[in-house]
Protein backbone atom coordinates (compact mmCIF):
# COMPACT_ATOMS: atom_id res chain seq x y z
CA UNK A 1 0.00 0.00 0.00
CA UNK A 2 0.75 3.14 -0.54
CA UNK A 3 1.55 5.64 2.57
CA UNK A 4 -1.12 8.17 2.71
CA UNK A 5 0.51 11.81 2.72
CA UNK A 6 -1.19 13.28 5.75
CA UNK A 7 -0.61 15.82 8.35
CA UNK A 8 -3.35 17.87 10.64
CA UNK A 9 -2.12 21.12 11.62
CA UNK A 10 -4.54 23.21 14.35
CA UNK A 11 -4.19 26.98 13.68
CA UNK A 12 -1.25 29.17 12.66
CA UNK A 13 -0.73 32.17 11.76
CA UNK A 14 1.72 32.20 8.41
CA UNK A 15 3.10 36.00 8.64
CA UNK A 16 7.12 35.14 8.29
CA UNK A 17 7.52 38.41 9.74
CA UNK A 18 5.91 37.06 13.16
CA UNK A 19 7.37 33.81 12.69
CA UNK A 20 9.37 32.53 16.27
CA UNK A 21 12.85 32.96 14.55
CA UNK A 22 16.32 33.32 16.12
CA UNK A 23 19.18 34.49 15.59
CA UNK A 24 22.65 33.35 14.27
CA UNK A 25 24.15 32.63 17.78
CA UNK A 26 20.77 29.82 18.73
CA UNK A 27 22.13 28.24 15.28
CA UNK A 28 24.80 27.41 16.80
CA UNK A 29 23.42 25.32 19.30
CA UNK A 30 22.96 22.82 16.66
CA UNK A 31 27.10 22.20 17.07
CA UNK A 32 26.44 21.08 20.38
CA UNK A 33 28.06 17.08 20.60
CA UNK A 34 25.67 14.14 20.68
CA UNK A 35 26.33 11.56 23.17
CA UNK A 36 24.51 7.65 23.37
CA UNK A 37 21.31 8.61 24.28
CA UNK A 38 20.67 11.77 23.09
CA UNK A 39 21.59 14.14 25.94
CA UNK A 40 23.06 17.37 24.84
CA UNK A 41 25.49 19.66 26.92
CA UNK A 42 21.98 21.94 27.77
CA UNK A 43 18.24 22.31 26.79
CA UNK A 44 18.41 23.92 23.18
CA UNK A 45 15.93 26.00 21.16
CA UNK A 46 14.69 24.51 17.97
CA UNK A 47 11.31 23.02 16.62
CA UNK A 48 12.66 20.60 14.57
CA UNK A 49 15.34 17.93 15.47
CA UNK A 50 16.52 14.99 13.67
CA UNK A 51 17.56 11.55 14.24
CA UNK A 52 19.93 9.68 11.08
CA UNK A 53 20.73 6.49 13.47
CA UNK A 54 17.08 4.75 13.91
CA UNK A 55 16.47 6.97 17.18
CA UNK A 56 19.47 6.43 19.23
CA UNK A 57 20.36 10.38 19.09
CA UNK A 58 19.12 13.49 17.58
CA UNK A 59 20.14 16.89 16.58
CA UNK A 60 18.39 20.68 15.97
CA UNK A 61 17.86 20.94 12.72
CA UNK A 62 15.94 24.25 12.70
CA UNK A 63 17.93 26.80 9.79
CA UNK A 64 15.94 28.91 7.78
CA UNK A 65 19.00 30.86 6.93
CA UNK A 66 22.28 31.70 8.03
CA UNK A 67 20.68 34.18 10.61
CA UNK A 68 17.55 32.43 11.41
CA UNK A 69 15.84 29.54 12.57
CA UNK A 70 12.41 27.70 13.64
CA UNK A 71 13.26 27.83 17.31
CA UNK A 72 10.31 28.72 19.23
CA UNK A 73 7.60 27.27 16.57
CA UNK A 74 5.02 24.98 18.05
CA UNK A 75 5.20 22.13 15.76
CA UNK A 76 1.98 19.91 14.82
CA UNK A 77 2.25 17.87 11.67
CA UNK A 78 5.17 16.19 9.46
CA UNK A 79 4.35 15.22 5.62
CA UNK A 80 6.80 13.51 3.71
CA UNK A 81 6.86 13.86 -0.22
CA UNK A 82 5.79 10.57 -1.90
CA UNK A 83 8.69 10.38 -4.13
CA UNK A 84 11.65 12.69 -3.57
CA UNK A 85 13.45 11.23 0.04
CA UNK A 86 14.73 15.04 1.34
CA UNK A 87 11.18 16.88 1.12
CA UNK A 88 9.48 17.49 4.06
CA UNK A 89 6.85 19.80 5.42
CA UNK A 90 5.80 21.10 8.73
CA UNK A 91 2.77 22.42 10.10
CA UNK A 92 3.44 24.98 12.84
CA UNK A 93 0.73 25.98 15.31
CA UNK A 94 1.55 30.33 15.10
CA UNK A 95 4.45 30.19 12.21
CA UNK A 96 3.21 28.84 9.10
CA UNK A 97 4.21 25.98 6.60
CA UNK A 98 7.95 24.69 6.05
CA UNK A 99 9.45 22.74 3.50
CA UNK A 100 13.27 21.17 3.07
CA UNK A 101 14.54 19.54 0.04
CA UNK A 102 17.48 18.63 1.77
CA UNK A 103 16.80 16.20 4.57
CA UNK A 104 15.64 19.15 7.02
CA UNK A 105 19.40 21.49 6.43
CA UNK A 106 17.94 24.36 5.55
CA UNK A 107 13.63 25.24 5.62
CA UNK A 108 11.92 27.51 3.26
CA UNK A 109 8.02 29.18 4.46
CA UNK A 110 5.30 28.06 2.00
CA UNK A 111 2.80 30.99 1.19
CA UNK A 112 -0.91 30.84 2.89
CA UNK A 113 -2.82 33.88 3.32
CA UNK A 114 -5.47 32.67 5.83
CA UNK A 115 -4.20 33.84 9.35
CA UNK A 116 -5.11 30.15 11.37
CA UNK A 117 -5.17 26.79 9.56
CA UNK A 118 -5.98 23.38 10.86
CA UNK A 119 -5.05 20.77 8.46
CA UNK A 120 -3.13 20.00 5.60
CA UNK A 121 -2.83 17.23 2.47
CA UNK A 122 0.33 17.06 0.40
CA UNK A 123 -1.37 15.61 -2.77
CA UNK A 124 -0.42 12.33 -3.19
CA UNK A 125 -0.05 11.91 -7.23
CA UNK A 126 0.80 15.72 -7.64
CA UNK A 127 2.84 16.70 -4.61
CA UNK A 128 4.68 19.26 -6.39
CA UNK A 129 1.93 21.15 -7.38
CA UNK A 130 -1.19 20.54 -5.62
CA UNK A 131 -1.94 20.99 -1.57
CA UNK A 132 -5.33 20.78 0.61
CA UNK A 133 -5.10 23.39 3.57
CA UNK A 134 -8.27 23.96 6.10
CA UNK A 135 -8.21 27.35 7.98
CA UNK A 136 -10.89 29.85 9.17
CA UNK A 137 -11.15 33.60 7.53
CA UNK A 138 -13.46 35.75 9.45
CA UNK A 139 -14.51 32.94 12.17
CA UNK A 140 -15.45 30.45 9.28
CA UNK A 141 -13.83 27.12 8.47
CA UNK A 142 -12.59 26.73 4.97
CA UNK A 143 -10.99 24.23 3.28
CA UNK A 144 -8.39 25.52 -0.19
CA UNK A 145 -6.22 24.01 -2.43
CA UNK A 146 -3.71 25.07 -4.73
CA UNK A 147 -2.54 23.00 -7.85
CA UNK A 148 0.72 25.67 -8.16
CA UNK A 149 2.35 24.99 -5.30
CA UNK A 150 0.97 27.94 -3.31
CA UNK A 151 1.43 30.40 -6.04
CA UNK A 152 -2.60 30.57 -6.23
CA UNK A 153 -5.59 28.96 -3.46
CA UNK A 154 -8.82 28.21 -4.22
CA UNK A 155 -11.64 28.26 -1.75
CA UNK A 156 -13.17 24.67 -2.10
CA UNK A 157 -15.41 24.61 0.92
CA UNK A 158 -16.99 26.56 3.87
CA UNK A 159 -18.83 26.09 6.54
CA UNK A 160 -22.12 27.32 7.05
CA UNK A 161 -21.26 29.36 10.42
CA UNK A 162 -19.04 31.03 12.68
CA UNK A 163 -16.63 28.77 15.23
CA UNK A 164 -17.01 25.98 13.44
CA UNK A 165 -13.60 24.89 11.79
CA UNK A 166 -12.15 21.98 9.72
CA UNK A 167 -10.27 19.97 12.00
CA UNK A 168 -8.86 16.94 10.04
CA UNK A 169 -7.93 16.84 6.35
CA UNK A 170 -7.01 13.02 4.63
CA UNK A 171 -6.90 11.79 1.18
CA UNK A 172 -7.69 8.13 0.15
CA UNK A 173 -4.46 5.97 -0.28
CA UNK A 174 -6.00 4.47 -3.56
CA UNK A 175 -8.06 7.19 -5.04
CA UNK A 176 -6.59 10.74 -4.96
CA UNK A 177 -9.69 11.84 -5.82
CA UNK A 178 -11.27 10.94 -2.68
CA UNK A 179 -10.88 13.46 -0.13
CA UNK A 180 -12.64 13.14 3.24
CA UNK A 181 -12.83 16.14 6.02
CA UNK A 182 -13.61 16.39 9.55
CA UNK A 183 -15.12 19.22 11.48
CA UNK A 184 -14.36 19.99 15.04
CA UNK A 185 -18.68 20.00 15.40
CA UNK A 186 -18.56 16.25 14.21
CA UNK A 187 -19.55 16.73 10.86
CA UNK A 188 -17.78 14.07 7.80
CA UNK A 189 -17.80 15.14 4.86
CA UNK A 190 -16.56 13.06 1.28
CA UNK A 191 -15.06 14.53 -1.84
CA UNK A 192 -15.01 12.16 -4.72
CA UNK A 193 -13.89 14.70 -7.36
CA UNK A 194 -10.69 16.36 -5.63
CA UNK A 195 -12.47 18.57 -3.35
CA UNK A 196 -15.48 20.31 -6.89
CA UNK A 197 -18.02 18.73 -4.45
CA UNK A 198 -19.53 17.25 -1.07
CA UNK A 199 -21.47 15.00 0.80
CA UNK A 200 -22.18 14.52 3.83
CA UNK A 201 -21.20 10.54 5.27
CA UNK A 202 -21.78 11.13 9.45
CA UNK A 203 -23.44 8.49 11.29
CA UNK A 204 -25.84 9.46 14.35
CA UNK A 205 -23.35 8.70 16.74
CA UNK A 206 -22.15 12.26 18.58
CA UNK A 207 -18.60 12.26 17.11
CA UNK A 208 -17.11 15.62 18.93
CA UNK A 209 -13.65 17.23 16.89
CA UNK A 210 -12.38 14.73 14.49
CA UNK A 211 -8.84 14.36 14.57
CA UNK A 212 -7.62 11.53 12.99
CA UNK A 213 -8.73 10.07 10.02
CA UNK A 214 -6.72 6.36 8.82
CA UNK A 215 -7.03 4.20 6.17
CA UNK A 216 -6.34 0.45 6.49
CA UNK A 217 -3.14 -1.09 4.84
CA UNK A 218 -4.83 -3.37 2.17
CA UNK A 219 -8.58 -2.99 2.30
CA UNK A 220 -9.99 -0.60 -0.03
CA UNK A 221 -12.93 1.86 1.47
CA UNK A 222 -11.99 0.57 5.20
CA UNK A 223 -11.50 3.73 7.40
CA UNK A 224 -11.48 5.07 10.91
CA UNK A 225 -11.27 8.04 12.60
CA UNK A 226 -10.92 9.50 16.22
CA UNK A 227 -13.47 11.68 17.94
CA UNK A 228 -10.53 13.24 19.92
CA UNK A 229 -10.73 12.56 24.05
CA UNK A 230 -13.36 10.09 23.10
CA UNK A 231 -13.17 7.01 21.53
CA UNK A 232 -12.92 5.88 17.23
CA UNK A 233 -15.56 4.90 14.96
CA UNK A 234 -14.43 2.54 11.83
CA UNK A 235 -16.00 2.09 8.55
CA UNK A 236 -16.07 -0.85 6.33
CA UNK A 237 -16.99 0.88 3.18
CA UNK A 238 -15.78 4.11 2.73
CA UNK A 239 -17.99 6.12 5.35
CA UNK A 240 -21.50 5.06 3.78
CA UNK A 241 -21.91 3.14 7.18
CA UNK A 242 -20.16 3.45 10.28
CA UNK A 243 -19.31 1.25 13.47
CA UNK A 244 -18.93 2.17 16.82
CA UNK A 245 -17.61 -1.40 17.92
CA UNK A 246 -18.55 -1.05 21.86
CA UNK A 247 -21.83 -0.91 20.79
CA UNK A 248 -21.50 -3.68 18.02
CA UNK A 249 -20.07 -5.53 20.81
CA UNK A 250 -22.87 -5.24 23.24
CA UNK A 251 -25.28 -5.96 20.56
CA UNK A 252 -23.46 -9.66 20.03
CA UNK A 253 -23.61 -10.46 24.14
CA UNK A 254 -27.31 -9.21 24.49
CA UNK A 255 -28.20 -11.90 21.13
CA UNK A 256 -25.94 -14.64 22.83
CA UNK A 257 -27.70 -14.22 26.20
CA UNK A 258 -31.19 -14.33 24.58
CA UNK A 259 -29.87 -17.40 23.27
CA UNK A 260 -29.19 -18.76 26.42
CA UNK A 261 -25.43 -18.36 25.68
CA UNK A 262 -22.99 -17.28 28.57
CA UNK A 263 -21.34 -14.25 28.11
CA UNK A 264 -17.81 -13.53 29.64
CA UNK A 265 -17.78 -9.90 30.97
CA UNK A 266 -14.09 -9.79 32.46
CA UNK A 267 -12.70 -11.14 28.74
CA UNK A 268 -15.20 -8.29 27.14
CA UNK A 269 -13.47 -5.82 29.82
CA UNK A 270 -9.79 -6.35 29.20
CA UNK A 271 -10.44 -5.91 25.41
CA UNK A 272 -12.48 -2.84 25.52
CA UNK A 273 -11.67 0.56 23.95
CA UNK A 274 -9.48 2.40 26.23
CA UNK A 275 -10.69 6.10 27.20
CA UNK A 276 -9.36 9.34 26.76
CA UNK A 277 -7.88 8.64 22.96
CA UNK A 278 -5.43 11.02 21.33
CA UNK A 279 -4.43 9.90 18.35
CA UNK A 280 -5.05 7.23 16.07
CA UNK A 281 -2.30 5.27 13.85
CA UNK A 282 -3.21 2.96 11.24
CA UNK A 283 -0.11 0.18 11.07
CA UNK A 284 1.08 0.78 7.29
CA UNK A 285 1.54 -2.61 5.84
CA UNK A 286 -0.48 -4.58 8.58
CA UNK A 287 -4.46 -4.56 7.99
CA UNK A 288 -6.66 -4.11 10.38
CA UNK A 289 -3.71 -3.00 12.80
CA UNK A 290 -4.87 0.44 14.97
CA UNK A 291 -2.69 1.73 17.89
CA UNK A 292 -4.23 4.57 19.76
CA UNK A 293 -2.55 7.10 22.28
CA UNK A 294 -4.38 8.39 25.33
CA UNK A 295 -4.23 10.76 27.85
CA UNK A 296 -3.39 8.36 30.84
CA UNK A 297 -3.30 4.83 30.28
CA UNK A 298 -0.76 5.00 27.89
CA UNK A 299 -0.70 2.80 24.36
CA UNK A 300 -3.13 0.28 23.16
CA UNK A 301 -3.31 -2.39 19.88
CA UNK A 302 -5.59 -3.22 17.78
CA UNK A 303 -5.49 -6.31 15.50
CA UNK A 304 -9.17 -6.27 14.04
CA UNK A 305 -9.97 -2.24 12.97
CA UNK A 306 -10.43 -1.61 16.70
CA UNK A 307 -13.17 -4.05 17.53
CA UNK A 308 -10.42 -5.16 20.19
CA UNK A 309 -7.85 -3.62 22.16
CA UNK A 310 -4.97 -5.06 24.08
CA UNK A 311 -3.06 -2.80 26.15
CA UNK A 312 0.65 -1.92 25.33
CA UNK A 313 3.79 -2.24 28.38
CA UNK A 314 5.01 0.68 28.26
CA UNK A 315 7.28 1.97 30.98
CA UNK A 316 5.33 3.09 33.97
CA UNK A 317 6.50 6.72 34.45
CA UNK A 318 5.23 7.55 29.92
CA UNK A 319 1.87 7.02 31.58
CA UNK A 320 1.92 10.50 33.45
CA UNK A 321 2.37 12.13 29.99
CA UNK A 322 -0.48 12.59 27.46
CA UNK A 323 0.74 10.31 23.90
CA UNK A 324 -0.01 12.90 21.25
CA UNK A 325 2.11 11.52 18.76
CA UNK A 326 3.08 7.47 17.86
CA UNK A 327 4.47 5.90 14.74
CA UNK A 328 5.19 2.71 13.28
CA UNK A 329 7.86 2.13 10.72
CA UNK A 330 6.86 1.57 6.97
CA UNK A 331 9.15 -0.90 6.54
CA UNK A 332 8.82 -3.32 9.64
CA UNK A 333 5.86 -2.98 11.80
CA UNK A 334 7.54 -4.35 14.73
CA UNK A 335 9.10 -1.32 15.18
CA UNK A 336 7.45 1.54 17.12
CA UNK A 337 8.01 5.06 18.32
CA UNK A 338 6.62 7.35 20.46
CA UNK A 339 6.91 10.42 22.43
CA UNK A 340 6.02 11.49 26.12
CA UNK A 341 7.17 14.67 27.73
CA UNK A 342 10.76 15.12 26.48
CA UNK A 343 11.44 11.27 25.77
CA UNK A 344 11.63 9.29 22.98
CA UNK A 345 10.62 5.51 23.24
CA UNK A 346 11.25 2.78 20.45
CA UNK A 347 10.67 -0.20 20.02
CA UNK A 348 12.10 -3.15 18.10
CA UNK A 349 9.52 -6.17 19.00
CA UNK A 350 6.34 -4.73 18.92
CA UNK A 351 6.23 -3.10 22.13
CA UNK A 352 7.39 -5.86 24.30
CA UNK A 353 10.38 -3.55 25.27
CA UNK A 354 11.61 -0.26 24.60
CA UNK A 355 14.79 2.02 24.11
CA UNK A 356 14.65 5.02 25.81
CA UNK A 357 16.40 8.50 24.06
CA UNK A 358 15.59 11.80 26.10
CA UNK A 359 15.52 15.16 23.63
CA UNK A 360 17.21 18.01 25.81
CA UNK A 361 14.60 20.37 24.29
CA UNK A 362 13.20 23.56 25.79
CA UNK A 363 9.79 21.91 25.18
CA UNK A 364 8.28 19.03 24.71
CA UNK A 365 7.98 16.09 21.85
CA UNK A 366 4.44 16.43 20.15
CA UNK A 367 4.68 14.79 16.88
CA UNK A 368 7.23 12.25 15.82
CA UNK A 369 7.68 10.07 12.44
CA UNK A 370 9.67 7.64 10.16
CA UNK A 371 10.89 9.03 7.14
CA UNK A 372 9.56 6.43 5.04
CA UNK A 373 12.32 6.24 2.54
CA UNK A 374 14.70 5.06 5.57
CA UNK A 375 13.57 4.16 8.81
CA UNK A 376 17.12 5.55 10.27
CA UNK A 377 16.06 8.93 9.67
CA UNK A 378 13.15 10.62 12.24
CA UNK A 379 11.56 13.69 12.44
CA UNK A 380 10.43 14.82 15.60
CA UNK A 381 8.48 18.24 16.15
CA UNK A 382 8.72 20.48 19.29
CA UNK A 383 5.84 22.56 20.51
CA UNK A 384 4.90 24.04 24.02
CA UNK A 385 1.91 21.75 25.46
CA UNK A 386 -0.56 23.79 27.46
Amino acid sequence: MKRAIIAVIPFFALVLSGCSLGSQQSDMTQNLPTVPGGLLSSNQKGSVWKSDDGGQTFRVKSTVDPTRMIDKADILSIAFHPTKSKTVILGTINDGIFQTQDGGEIWTPIPFPPKRIYSFILDRNNPDSRMFVSGVVNNRGKIFRTDDNGANWHEIYTEPGDNTFVSSLAQDPWNADIIYAGTNAGTLLKSLDAGGTWKNIGGKAEYGPVSNITFDANRHDSISFLSFGNKMYHSPDGGNTWLDWEKVKQDERQALAAKGHPTDSVADAATAAPAQMLTLVADPSQSGVLYVGTSNVGISRSSDSGKNWSKLNIIDSALKFPIRSIAVDPKESKNIIFVAGKTIYRSSDGGVTWSVTAINSDRSASVVDYDPFDSRFIFIGIREMK
